[in-house]
């Protein structure tokens, strides 16, 4: 049976079919670039027909001493221009050196034989190491001496490289380099890609203090804005080459829109369509998720139709080398994540599920089919996904509409799939933890700026001074480090670093991973790690945590430690009874970035916090459905004794407050959501970087009143990123209303919003506020003045609760208030909330008054008396003044 007939056989509906035509390449002569005989010896025997002109445009650009970088499709021949500007740089100084950086060690060992290949074609004789996590420590100095071109990650650059920066071998090479390459630079956007521009400058930083200055040349997929994106990664200027001169061959794909039948739930009706493909096609496949959890949970489903029903089965050790179709996403450990690339590469795997970790340039020759779970966000991400298909046959595309909004809105115009937005670079370099974890790396005593002036003889000095183009603040925050003078939260961090910040804290977070812990006898194996936002929805205490399509159970989750410890379990299901996220909004002076009114609309972006909680569990075995609560029973062996799985983060965003909103039956989660989508939609970002909630100001603000309800489009990053507040730009809020009337109508149409009820009134007052011109306008700070800033501290009331910042934001209830003669300061006496309940008095601690934080609206506060020690109400002060 064809695809085509077992689609309308099962009740697929196809919306609408497209085709991205085939083009014909163009080559160039390169005899007219001046390059070396050695580079013209190499593209002679390689690429005898000629080059494309965006290649020919990039050397052009390179010979000129320009900063360069290339964005067009994927499987045009970048990587060509890396190696014949390597060449010219090694012929024209035999002493140069080569750092090639690529974001995954997956596309580093790709690309270690090639490289190779190109020497030996320009008859170079050359050295190639390659240096990442997996390579042995002690094999690491012989690799940096020896190897005139190195390939590494950011990661273990930033890790290891920096942190040993006054090695012999290391020093030579960063003096020695005269070429950085940077492939994949579209892929450096978020937490990653904001570390990553403080770690470029890092090493910019100690390159100059060695006299070393090197170009530059990188890789890109087509985003918005490139110029400005790089500005920020590098603060350097390129010369961009765009698809524009892009001549490289393309073979044709066809796309199919389709409605999946939803005759089951949809990723069993979408792992029989894929069992169909592997079993009765010759297609070679991927499909594209959009979360880790559906990566697992595809692939176990579809592990049952090629294995044979055996719980113990599941848990041998050669399940990689059995299973056609495995999953692939972050977070694998290296062995697990090479094993699944090695048969991918080598067309051994009928097909793989994967998140977006497979959009980058891996090459998988094989594959001529791609699925596509949702549409995705971006042109960027759609032609990143389908450019991994038909890269050496005409290959067939599949996107399936998954009934969100966004799918719902293309799928109503299946052409508006080629016009989507391009991704922008989502950097935000003044997020005050990432730039203290660099601060820290560059700028503590001892740090990697000393580690190379105390080698140079300089002396070291409390000030610190740098000539590369810091973001706002850095600078000052570095003198701030170095003089001791930071804040209770920047203690908690430098305590948790100690002297290496570099391995503590990762460049893609901006906390500490948590460690998946599997016992195995005397043994601990390790099951991959996740971020504190990845454990709320995938390993919270009672999870099934899926890993390769291996069930476990998470019985033990140590906040502190940063693990999570699980057993071998059955192939149940859990999904987490997650309550609406808390939103607090801080409209304290200082903390509110922007105030508008837009007639009854008010629109305020501020600093935020964020409690996000579980109740428990549901869990699913075949068709029965169980309900687990917390505190669980420590009978089942799992231990979790709270009565909720929680945790607070600081972050930014915007809170839209209407009247409306106040009114009966409006569904403000919805409305929030509805917002969410609009915005999504004019600028694509990772949605793991955006989330939306509902609540109510706890607290009166004029013009706001206590209780007044409001929807809220936050950053998901510790700290912000600040992409939420992007909603607030003239140009984006023009075109957001224009969505939201668009998302309103397919609402309506498809069901989700019923025509005239209370939401679809809320969502068209604020649409018609949004509409009107706006002023800007400050919050009535009346409430928080004090009388006599010398006499009283405003504190947490006893009896009321605050979040302990040097415990990982742990709701603490204050018991008291005291001078603590120890810590030569105020102090609360108290118990966090993993303390409070049990029965012994030594669970009662002390924690100084300034590592406590109000939640607020919810904790109560008061004035603490100096003068007679007593804790009085603000208002009994003002009454008796």
């Amino acid at each position: 049976m064809e695809l085509q007939a077992y689609l309308s056989s099962k009740g697929w509906d196809i919306a609408g079919s497209l085709s991205i035509p085939a083009r014909e390449s163009e080559f160039y002569g390169y005899d007219d670039l001046g390059l070396s005989q050695e580079s013209l010896k190499a593209l002679k025997k390689l690429a005898p027909k000629g080059i494309y002109l965006h290649q020919k445009e990039a050397i052009k650009s390179l010979m000129n001493h320009e900063n360069v970088c290339l964005t067009t499709g994927t499987a045009s021949g970048k990587s060509l221009v890396f190696y014949t500007a390597a060449v010219e740089h090694l012929v024209r100084n035999t002493r140069s050196r080569i750092i090639a950086i690529y974001p995954l060690k997956a596309l580093g060992k790709e690309q270690e034989d090639r490289w190779k290949s190109f020497l030996r074609a320009a008859g170079l004789d050359v050295s190639v190491g390659r240096i990442d996590g997996q390579v042995h420590m002690m094999q690491r100095p012989s690799i940096i001496k020896n190897s005139q071109i190195l390939i590494m990650t950011p990661d273990i650059i930033h890790a290891w490289l920096m942190y040993g920066v006054n090695d012999k071998g290391i020093m030579n090479l960063l003096k020695e380099t005269s070429l950085m390459i940077v492939d994949e630079t579209h892929n450096y956007t978020g937490v990653f890609g904001s570390n990553s521009a403080f770690l470029f400058r890092r090493m910019r930083h100690v390159q100059e203090m060695l006299g070393a200055a090197p170009q530059y040349i990188s890789a890109s997929a087509t985003i918005a804005e490139p110029e400005m994106h790089l500005k920020r990664l590098f603060d350097l200027n390129f010369k961009i080459i765009d698809s524009s001169f892009d001549t490289s061959p393309k073979k044709k794909l066809t796309l199919r829109l389709v409605n999946p039948p939803f005759t089951k739930e949809l990723f069993t009706d979408l792992s029989d369509l894929l069992d169909f493909i592997s079993k009765n096609t010759e297609h070679r496949f991927i499909t594209f998720v959009d979360s880790r959890k559906q990566t697992e949970y595809i692939a176990s489903i579809m592990s049952r139709s090629h294995t044979k029903e055996d719980d113990e089965l599941i848990f041998e050790d050669d399940l990689l080398e059995k299973l056609n179709i495995l999953p692939y996403r972050a977070g694998y450990e290296e062995h697990d994540r090479h094993a699944i690339q090695e048969r991918l590469s080598q067309g051994k795997l009928t097909g793989v599920v994967s998140t977006s970790a497979l959009e980058l340039g891996i090459d998988i020759p094989f594959l001529t089919m791609g699925v596509l779970v949702g549409v995705p966000r971006s042109a960027t991400s759609f032609y990143q996904r389908i450019g991994r298909i038909g890269r050496h046959a005409n290959g067939e595309i599949i996107i399936i509409n998954t009934g969100d909004f966004f799918s719902e809105s293309v799928f109503s115009n299946p052409k508006q799939i080629l016009s989507m937005p391009l991704s922008e670079g989502a950097l935000y370099l003044e997020n005050p933890r990432i730039q203290y974890i660099h601060a820290l790396c560059l700028a503590r005593h001892g740090g990697e700026h000393d580690k190379i002036a105390s080698v140079m003889g300089i002396k070291e000095s409390s000030d610190f001074t740098s000539n590369i183009g810091w973001p706002e603040g850095f600078l000052d925050l570095c003198k701030s480090e170095r003089v001791g003078e930071i804040s209770v939260e920047f203690q908690n961090m430098k305590a948790q670093a100690g002297d290496d910040p570099n391995h503590t804290f990762p460049l893609r977070d901006v906390d500490i991973q948590f460690q998946v812990k599997f016992k195995k006898g005397p043994n601990e194996e390790s099951l991959g790690s996740l971020s504190y936002g990845q454990l709320i929805r995938e390993a919270y205490p009672g999870a099934i945590y899926n890993y390769i399509t291996r069930p476990y159970r998470v019985y033990r989750v140590n906040v502190q430690k940063r693990t999570i410890e699980v057993r071998k379990d059955k192939k149940y299901t859990t999904k987490p009874q997650i309550i609406p996220a808390l939103v607090f909004p801080n409209l304290t002076t200082g903390s509110v970035y922007v105030s508008r009114k837009y007639g009854d609309l008010i629109i305020t972006e501020s600093a935020l916090q964020i409690r996000e909680a579980i109740t428990g569990y549901r869990e699913f075995r075949g068709p029965n459905e169980l309900e687990y609560q917390y505190p669980l029973d420590p009978t089942t062996g799992i231990f979790f004794d709270q009565p909720r799985f929680q945790r607070y983060f600081f972050t930014t965003g915007v809170v839209f407050t209407h009247p409306a909103l106040n009114n009966p039956n409006v569904e403000n989660n919805l409305v929030a959501q509805l917002l969410f989508e609009g915005f999504l939609m004019i600028i694509p970002f990772e949605r793991r970087d955006i989330a939306f909630s509902d609540d109510k100001h706890r607290r009166a603000r004029t013009p706001i009143n206590e209780g007044d309800k409001f929807v809220s489009i936050y950053d998901q990053t510790y700290g912000s990123l600040r992409l939420s507040g992007r909603i607030l730009e003239e140009s984006v809020l023009s075109s957001f209303v224009d969505r939201l009337e668009n998302i309103k109508n397919i609402s309506q149409k498809e069901g989700f919003l019923e025509k005239g009820s209370s939401t679809v009134k809320a969502l068209e007052e604020i649409l018609n506020s949004l509409t009107q011109p706006y002023v800007d306008f400050s919050f009535d700070s009346s409430a928080l003045s004090l009388t006599d800033a010398d006499r009283y501290l405003r504190v947490v009331k006893p009896g009321s609760k605050g979040i302990d910042i040097k415990k990982d934001n742990e709701e603490f209830f204050v018991e008291g208030v005291f001078y603590s003669p120890l810590m030569k300061s105020l102090a609360y006496r108290g118990r966090h909330i993993s303390e409070k309940g049990k029965k012994f008095d030594y669970s009662t601690i002390s924690i100084p008054v300034n590592s406590l934080i109000e939640i607020p609206g919810e904790s109560e506060m008061s004035l603490y008396d100096f003068e007679t020690g007593e804790i009085k109400d603000a208002n009994d002060i003002d009454a008796n003044r």
